[in-house]
């Protein structure tokens, strides 16, 4: 049998190019009126002074959503490397009657005011009981100390969820206002059916489960001088200057340190947002232990929130467009908040590492 050779070299086809537009050709066409309302948008930005025109990127087609990412440049800038936080800062534009513009009559309506507001990007769980517990341990009180001035700080700058706050959570979701379950099992179960009591307490959250999650002050804002509580206990704060002065251990002692500088900062609510609906703009879950029942309370109130009106911004701020001058004001105050942000991650870093 003769043999048969077959040629595996591959045929010589013709390449087919694929058509392409030239790049002076528009990806999208905006109306001229559109346009000119965007370059004035870019040029406030601009005049404000903290936006570096070397910032804006070219190939984002959209002006909106490259001026958030020339500001977004600008704010990495000032608040430094993170590790726990993802903020994320965005405007929008609104006409002179405070909504967003649309076309009418073939005319783009004019940019009145910027509407700028940041958010947490990725809300994340981070356990802090054991750094807290060993704070306790090194100083009377100093744990809780620390805590709380995570809580102030953090409210009006970039909100956490805290064991207390999932504490009042789960009083209003789950036991109508009250402080523990008991009277919603009275509404809930017929008047001497112990064992449906008991089968509702168990597909729910209870006083137990938060008592056995969190230790009591951990429940609680530590009490300053003079203003006790009727018929509550709290801690009361140390002092956060002696624990950077006396503490060994290192991790520790910066933990105080970065808490000191945190509590020293002028922060108000100046920037609070218009809320309506269930406010779910928490920057980070602050669990006690990893996948402990505050992650449930805190998934129960997302969905919750979620199936009516909510707010997610932690501020915002709006600013009229031909007033560049506020908007530099506005920048120059958020640099205090800045600052802010970039503690409470190393705190939070720190006590969940």
């Amino acid at each position: 049998m003769e043999s048969m050779m077959v040629n595996l070299m591959p045929f010589a086809q013709p390449v087919l190019a694929l058509p392409r537009l030239d790049g002076q050709i528009p990806l999208s066409i905006v109306a001229a009126s559109q346009t000119l309302w965007n370059a004035a948008l870019c040029n406030t930005l601009i005049a404000s002074g903290f936006v570096d025109e070397q910032d804006l990127p070219d190939q984002l087609s959209d002006p909106l959503r490259a001026c958030e990412s020339a500001i977004g440049a600008w704010i990495k800038r000032e608040i430094g490397p993170l590790h726990c936080l993802h903020p994320r800062f965005a405007i929008e534009v609104l006409d002179a009657r405070g909504v967003y513009p649309a076309m009418r009559d073939g005319q783009q309506t004019p940019y009145g005011m910027l509407d700028v507001y940041w958010c947490e990007y990725s809300e994340a769980e981070w356990p802090v009981g054991q750094k807290l517990e060993a704070l306790n341990e090194a100083m009377p009180h100093l744990g809780a100390t620390v805590l709380q001035v995570l809580r102030r700080q953090s409210l009006y700058v970039y909100p956490l969820l805290t064991p207390d706050i999932a504490v009042d959570m789960a009083s209003m979701i789950y036991w109508h206002g009250e402080e523990d379950e008991e009277a919603a099992l009275d509404m809930m179960c017929d008047e001497g059916d112990e064992a449906d009591r008991e089968a509702m307490r168990d597909e729910m959250v209870t006083r137990q489960m938060l008592n056995d999650a969190y230790p009591e002050w951990g429940q609680k804002w530590v009490a300053h001088a003079g203003k006790g509580v009727k018929g509550r206990r709290r801690p009361h704060p140390c002092s956060l200057t002696k624990a950077v002065k006396t503490l060994a251990e290192p991790l520790l002692r910066q933990i105080a340190v970065d808490a000191l500088a945190l509590s020293r900062l002028a922060l108000d609510d100046t920037f609070r947002p218009d809320m309506e609906g269930e406010y779910i703009g928490f920057g980070a879950v602050l669990s006690w232990k990893e996948g402990d029942v505050t992650t449930r309370i805190y998934d129960d109130v997302l969905n919750l929130a979620h199936q009516g009106e909510y707010c997610d911004r932690m501020g915002e701020q709006q600013i009229a467009m031909d007033d560049p001058d506020a908007l530099a004001a506005f920048f120059h105050r958020m640099s205090v908040r800045f600052e802010a942000i970039g503690l409470i991650d190393r705190l939070i870093h720190a006590l969940s590492d």
